[in-house]
């Protein structure tokens, strides 16, 4: 099964066959993939140099997603108190994905009963039914006082097509406030602008006061109601927070930072998208705008031609201190990758002759910066803006550790070709799945009453 032929030359059922085989191996290496996870984590063999927590270590030496790895040893330390879980994830019967969504609700008075409903689901379907367990969970039998509040959260992400895309799940209150904000700033929008997309009612008759304003009857009825469209009164906002708020001189991420020079293609925003010269345009017409004009190293790709102070001054200028933002954009430190309470570190210290210039400073968040001072590892600036960093004993750490598959690492051969495949067709219906879970959880806890009452009785 495992040969390397060529998928090209497969049948229809062995080319299946071999998906589905293939998705229950990875499945039980998972499982025990984790299985160390956990264990590494319960040794803290992990800690070294600049490392500050086993998840920062499994995304620098594995190469995982910062994000992903949290979950991944949030998951690994859960399943160490569920066996039945933990048993079919072995198995390869339960994946990752469905494993991910039991351990957020599983107890191990609960998991056999969510063992058999996963088995029998898809993985959406489990991860409806797990979001509906933790309402309920969090409805019955709380009272509404000591119920833990709703926490707003939000992410953005560019696009591939240059578009930024934004998710806000907001508490009930933020919500109402975020909507009452955008109601004020699309009406302040419409307010200094012609849009002819407005609707407005030319019919409705004039105040008679001479000096009172005239509104149409639709438009003066827009601002009592939210706008089906936030996007416009979301910018709107944002240009209103950039003429009202202060900042102070280095704020990189306040700026709409944009990169242009002669050896550029085309203009680009700073970690986003190009933009084209009507965007490069209108964007002059705005607040908070800084050209970069990105000069760059020769012989040496992605590094800034940057202006130092040499040995006139330790501190670095605020010019400077923007273009080692705009040049490492986090803590240099391999595998850290903060960027929240940097520092702009001279490798060789001013007192010993260090200059204030590119070559000879970097960007090192706080913990690193104490751990280097700590002795913990070193930095060897080789000029060019090129730095390496060394272990005490003289080791280079690398950037990226290369990820190699295990020695001598074989098939399962007790995991099933069909163990991931959902039972009886993956159909569930939610509404039952839950009321018969929670009834055989409350008859399972009457039980066990009962029983407590009989021995202590005894």
């Amino acid at each position: 099964m495992f040969d390397g032929a060529d998928p090209g030359s497969l049948s229809d059922e062995v080319l299946e066959a071999r998906v589905l085989g293939y998705a229950a191996q990875i499945t039980a290496l998972t499982a025990d993939f984790l299985d160390l996870v956990g264990e590494l984590g319960g040794r803290e063999s992990w800690r070294g140099p600049g490392i500050h927590s086993l998840a920062h270590w499994l995304s620098w030496k594995a190469g995982i997603a910062s994000r992903t790895a949290h979950e991944h040893v949030r998951v690994a330390r859960a399943i160490r108190e569920l066996p039945v879980i933990c048993r079919a994830f072995g198995e390869g019967r339960l994946s990752y994905s469905k494993v991910r969504a039991l351990t957020r609700v599983a107890t191990p008075e609960r998991e056999q009963e969510l063992v058999n409903v996963a088995l029998s689901c898809t993985a959406s379907q489990l991860d409806r039914a797990v979001r509906a367990m933790g309402q309920i969970d969090r409805d019955r039998g709380v009272e509404e006082d000591n119920r833990p509040p709703k926490e707003s959260t939000g992410r953005w992400k560019w696009n591939a097509d240059g578009s930024l895309s934004v998710s806000l799940t907001l508490s009930p209150l933020d919500g109402a406030r975020f909507l009452a904000g955008a109601v004020r700033a699309e009406y302040e929008r419409t307010r200094t602008c012609d849009d002819p997309d407005l609707p407005t009612d030319q019919s409705v008759p004039r105040n008679t006061e001479p000096d009172s304003e005239v509104v149409p009857s639709r438009r003066r009825d827009l601002w009592r109601q939210v706008p089906s469209n936030v996007a416009p009164a979301v910018v709107a906002m944002a240009d209103m927070v950039h003429d009202g708020i202060a900042m102070p001189d280095v704020a990189p991420g306040a700026e709409i930072l944009i990169h242009a020079g002669e050896e550029m293609e085309s203009a680009q925003l700073d970690d986003g998208p190009a933009l084209s010269e009507v965007e490069v345009a209108e964007s002059r017409c705005g607040a908070s705008i800084r050209d970069v004009v990105s000069r760059r190293v020769p012989g040496q790709p992605g590094k800034l031609a940057l202006l130092g102070v040499g040995r006139r001054s330790r501190v670095p200028t605020k010019a400077l201190v923007r273009a080692l933002f705009v040049r490492d954009r986090c803590c240099q430190m391999p595998g850290c990758g903060r960027t929240r309470h940097l520092h702009a570190h001279h490798v060789q210290l001013w007192s010993v002759g260090g200059r204030t210039d590119p070559d000879n400073l970097i960007l090192l968040c706080g913990s690193c910066h104490r751990s280097l001072h700590r002795g913990e590892f070193s930095i060897t600036a080789h000029g060019l803006q090129r730095f390496t960093f060394h272990r005490p004993d003289g080791a280079e750490i690398a950037v990226a550790p290369p990820t190699v598959k295990p020695y001598g690492w074989r098939p399962d051969p007790r995991v099933g070709v069909e163990a991931t495949v959902p039972v009886g067709g993956g159909r569930m219906d939610l509404g039952y799945t839950t009321e018969v879970l929670y009834a055989v959880w409350e008859w399972k806890e009457r039980n066990s009453s009962r029983a407590n009452f009989a021995r202590s009785a005894a």
